[in-house]
């Protein structure tokens, strides 16, 4: 950090913005907007570390104590990087609140005023780029120019272009015939990153059947599976691709694995013996999930809120797809991080043609 550096401690750093000669200059404006991109990073970097608690049970390091220098840690980690590149939040305020003021303060940091007055305005076009990555619709491309760059109305098509898939799935759509046969012969994975790339083009299909958002689906299929390091084998030891712990429920006719399970009696952990589906692939699995909801009269309501993912897990989790009392909370924290993963990746991949 530089001396320059803003302590998130200091209250009156912002105040001391407001009064004096330059409380109206470009430089105090660059200052206010970095502060506001700050709050937001600040935001996401909570988001990131509540996703995690999921996996923080039975943690001895995960303490109140800890927690509380982790936060001053991500507040201040957040200052800091607004101040350097950031997301280029900052850049977006600074055009929209004061234009001639924003191209002042590129110029006096770059030292080139012409480059600052054809830098391109890629704001309207950052706005729907965001609102895509939300929608589950996928990345924008940046380009020289706005207009020419607006894609199709996706919801008009029932074949997006591939430029509307999410980030993650746009990258593990172009699987070969050869790597899905690899995945399906996979008995873990050895990275969350690597059991996303693998599983959210399966998802995006099954999501698609649902109406909800298929980052829910992988965040399930990794509660479930411990991003894929924890899936139910069969006796001979091969995988039984069962994403999702659905049981026989004494009435699947395919093969099965009989294995002890985690299961919440009167809010007690306790260890049970239990008989789960083995597919023949992960795909298999998707699809079986699907059917398994739409043809289980218990699950009715919850497919009515598939449109908010969130209540539709807490739904699921009412009607009594899992005892674990935080199932749905936990599977939410997970779909947050990863859709915020997606976003940050949306963001970094233009950024050789201009912050937006």
């Amino acid at each position: 950090m530089h001396s320059n550096s803003i302590s998130y401690t200091d209250l009156n750093a912002m105040a001391q913005l407001k009064v004096g000669s330059k409380a109206d200059s470009a430089e105090n404006l660059q200052q206010v907007a970095s502060q506001f991109e700050s709050l937001f990073l600040n935001v996401m970097v909570k988001s990131m570390r509540d996703a995690n608690q999921a996996f923080a049970e039975g943690n001895p390091l995960n303490t109140p104590q800890t927690r509380f220098y982790q936060d001053m840690y991500d507040s201040q980690l957040s200052v800091h990087l607004a101040e350097k590149q950031g997301m280029g939040l900052a850049d977006v305020m600074l055009r929209q609140l004061s234009p001639e003021k924003a191209a002042s303060a590129v110029s006096a940091s770059t030292g080139t005023a012409a480059a600052a007055a054809e830098r391109p305005d890629h704001s309207a076009l950052l706005a729907r780029r965001r609102l895509a990555v939300s929608a589950g619709w996928g990345e924008v491309t940046l380009g020289q120019n706005p207009a020419a760059d607006k894609p199709a109305n996706p919801a008009a098509s029932p074949e997006p272009s591939r430029n509307w898939l999410p980030l993650r799935a746009q990258q593990a759509a172009e699987a070969s015939p050869a790597m899905v046969a690899a995945t399906n012969a996979k008995t873990r994975f050895d990275s969350p990153a690597e059991f996303t790339r693998a599983m959210l083009p399966m998802a995006e299909k099954a999501a698609a059947r649902l109406g909800v958002d298929p980052h829910y689906l992988v965040a399930q299929a990794a509660l479930e599976t411990g991003w894929g390091k924890s899936i139910i084998r069969q006796q001979d030891g091969t995988s039984s691709h069962n994403l999702f712990g659905i049981k026989t429920h004494g009435q699947w006719q395919g093969e099965s694995a009989n294995v002890l399970t985690s299961e919440y009696r009167g809010g007690v952990k306790q260890q049970e013996r239990a008989s789960f589906r083995s597919y023949d692939s992960y795909e298999q699995s998707f699809n079986d999930y699907v059917a398994f909801l739409e043809s289980n009269g218990r699950y009715e309501q919850a497919l009515t809120r598939t449109a908010d993912a969130d209540a539709f897990f807490r739904e699921l989790q009412q009607a009594g797809y899992a005892t674990d009392p935080r199932y749905a909370a936990k599977v939410s924290q997970i779909a947050r991080k990863l859709i915020s993963e997606d976003a940050m990746a949306a963001v970094n991949t233009n950024a050789n043609e201009g912050r937006a």
